[in-house]
């Protein structure tokens, strides 16, 4: 992932904060369920991503399904928040 961009990050540090695991597990091809975190913990993941960037996911994206990896997560919030600012994001994964 590219962690030199401080808004990619900022999102990879909350995901590890809010799901309790290391961010060096954080990797773009890891599923989350991987990582122990179940459908709901995802769910809940989502909204506070939503709540503590602005922001509102939606749930018919790619990040509805049982084969999330971090990088789909961290790409939809980065292009979330680009498009709130009137920027475009880059990939991660």
């Amino acid at each position: 992932m590219q962690t030199d961009d401080p808004r990619i990050s900022e999102i990879i540090d909350f995901i590890a904060a809010e799901v309790g695991v290391e961010r060096g597990l954080l990797t773009p091809q890891t599923p989350v369920a991987d990582l122990g975190i179940s459908s709901l913990d995802l769910i809940e993941t989502i909204f506070k991503l939503e709540s503590r960037f602005d922001i509102e996911i939606p749930n018919d994206g790619p990040l509805n399904g049982n084969d999330v990896t971090v990088g789909a997560l961290v790409d939809h919030v980065a292009a979330l928040l680009a498009a709130k600012s009137g920027g475009t994001a880059e990939k991660t994964a």
